[in-house]
């Protein structure tokens, strides 16, 4: 019988906080991130290598079909936090949605999952429907890669793999006039995340060391998450989802914040965590508990969410 509680454990790491980003730029070298193209729903990777390096990094460069538009959902992630938007104080159904303001963070942002975004202004929703659909070609890519029996993927994915599961649009902003960490390190505790960002600033511990994941123009960074890496970990390729998180910055000019979005896929939160062994799907736990035990996790010397 599997242990529920050992099951799905990581140990925790001290990392230093807060990260300035001033000081981690010449501290921490970016991290070399391979880069790939979705050949219609097929994840394709320009190095013969690149799939197996971007599942050890757990982190690859994804190039942004021609016809996405990201301007109104760049626009939203500089302004919803202004009070005369209208998001800090929007009722959003369900759990975990709406604005969140971070105590110990700089980092404030906006969840709203997909059964909510017709309250999004329409070219923004369009658009996570875009990202949705390229997280879960990522995400039905990798399972193939993996060689994992296509029958289970809706079982152990709790239907996100046929376009269900949980996916959640999060608008962040970094307030730089706040002293404090940018955000914790953390591991995302779904699937696969597909992030909008434009300059430097996330940082993650690759292979013993802290390293910059910075973007590129025209690429999506995609990262996977703490579901992918349970199920996989006792595989002979295994899907790392490694720690991460946002460094500190100093003061900007109002306007020139940080900013940045991102669409998270996750098994729907009814759902079960599953692990491959010996050739067969485990029930680990349930994706309630599994993601409120990420959530709870620290990776740095502050100690706190």
């Amino acid at each position: 019988m599997v242990n529920r509680h050992t099951a799905t454990y990581r140990d925790s790491l001290t990392l230093p906080s807060p990260l300035h980003q001033a000081h981690a730029q010449a501290m921490y070298p970016p991290c070399a991130l391979e880069r790939a193209r979705l050949a219609g729903t097929k994840l394709v990777f320009d190095s013969p290598n690149g799939f197996a390096r971007g599942l050890e990094q757990g982190f690859f460069l994804l190039k942004m079909p021609q016809d996405l538009l990201c301007t109104a959902a760049d626009q939203l992630a500089q302004q919803f936090y202004l009070p005369q938007n209208g998001f800090l104080d929007m009722d959003v159904p369900g759990l975990y949605q709406g604005y969140f303001d971070r105590p110990h963070d700089q980092w404030e942002n906006f969840y709203i999952e997909r059964a909510n975004w017709h309250l999004l202004p329409q070219s923004v929703a369009i658009l996570g429907t875009q990202m949705a659909a390229i997280g879960i070609s990522v995400l039905r890519s990798t399972l193939a890669h993996l060689k994992l029996p296509v029958r289970d993927w809706p079982c152990i994915s709790s239907g996100l793999s046929e376009n269900g599961g949980h996916q959640m649009l999060a608008f962040n902003h970094f307030r730089s006039s706040k002293k404090a960490r940018g955000c914790k390190f953390h591991r995302d505790s779904g699937w696969v995340t597909v992030l909008r960002s434009t300059e430097p600033g996330l940082y993650a511990w690759i292979n013993g060391q802290i390293r910059a994941i910075n973007p590129v123009p025209g690429y999506f960074i995609i990262n996977f998450g703490s579901s992918f890496e349970v199920l996989t970990e006792r595989l002979e390729t295994p899907v790392r989802a490694n720690i991460h998180g946002v460094a500190q910055l100093e003061p900007r000019e109002p306007g020139r914040e940080r900013t940045s979005y991102a669409l998270f896929l996750d098994s729907a939160l009814d759902g079960t965590i599953y692990q491959y062994r010996r050739g067969r799907a485990v029930v680990l736990q349930s994706v309630a508990d599994f993601a409120e035990q990420e959530v709870a996790r620290t990776y740095d010397r502050t100690h706190t969410l």
